[in-house]
């Protein structure tokens, strides 16, 4: 449906989930794709799945919970491709925990790598795309930052919040570099996270829609996000959540 030949895209935590799912539906549609995770290890796991279907991938392992690591990762896939066309920033941890179990510590380790890599990735990013005139960057938000933590902690919550601030004020400022910027904001997921949930909890969410979403239905969106079908589209979060929201 997209022809992405010749485009080069980063995905933050993309060696599982939803950022693997954008991966490989970027590859699919003819992109190089950057692979990045924690480990090393794991990022070379996910690069030769996605190179036993002749697809060009670029591993870039960091630890985000440094932040200023995000700027060399950017700079690293800049460097080995010499191009940046798109910014996936799906990186995030996240853990239930109460507001009264809540530390300084963990409200910041959250921050750090939910909201801070996030920030410092977009900049280089941004950086970069100026000089080209176009672009887009899109963050995996979370239906946490648009009310309460229900299913997360407020930590969580609030780092999600921070990240569709930054999309728009992003957005508003890049836009006369021809550069876009746009969020997505799943529900809930098929995901290693989710699937710790027992059925009885899943059933009692109340989709509208009835299921989970699979990760390729949110890759799905990233794509028409970066794609040229969405040239007119800047600053705006798109609900991806089964109707849940409602």
């Amino acid at each position: 449906m997209y022809d992405l030949s010749n485009k080069a895209f980063l995905i933050t935590g993309s060696t599982r989930g939803i950022g693997n799912a954008i991966a490989r539906a970027l590859a699919m549609a003819g992109a190089t794709v950057g692979i990045h995770g924690r480990t090393p290890e794991k990022v070379k796991m996910a690069c030769d799945q996605l190179s036993e279907t002749g697809k060009r991938t670029v591993p870039v392992p960091g630890d985000f919970s440094e932040p200023e690591v995000a700027a060399d990762t950017v700079r690293a896939f800049y460097k080995a491709t010499g191009r940046l066309d798109g910014l996936i920033n799906n990186a995030g941890i996240g853990k239930a925990l109460s507001f009264r179990g809540m530390t300084l510590n963990k409200w910041r380790n959250t921050f750090s790598t939910n909201l801070e890599a996030a920030m410092i990735a977009s900049r280089e990013a941004y950086v970069i795309m100026r000089e080209k005139g176009c672009g887009g960057i899109v963050n995996i938000a979370s239906l946490a930052a648009h009310g309460p933590g229900k299913w997360m902690g407020a930590d969580y919550a609030a780092s999600k919040a921070g990240l569709v601030s930054i999309t728009q004020s992003l957005a508003f400022e890049a836009a006369k570099f021809g550069i876009r910027v746009n969020a997505i904001s799943p529900g809930m997921v098929e995901t290693d996270m989710t699937s710790m949930l027992p059925e009885e909890t899943k059933k009692s969410i109340n989709i509208p829609l009835g299921r989970f979403a699979k990760p390729g239905e949110i890759a799905d969106a990233v794509l028409f996000l970066l794609s040229d079908d969405s040239a007119y589209i800047t600053g705006q979060v798109l609900h991806i959540d089964g109707g849940l929201w409602m």
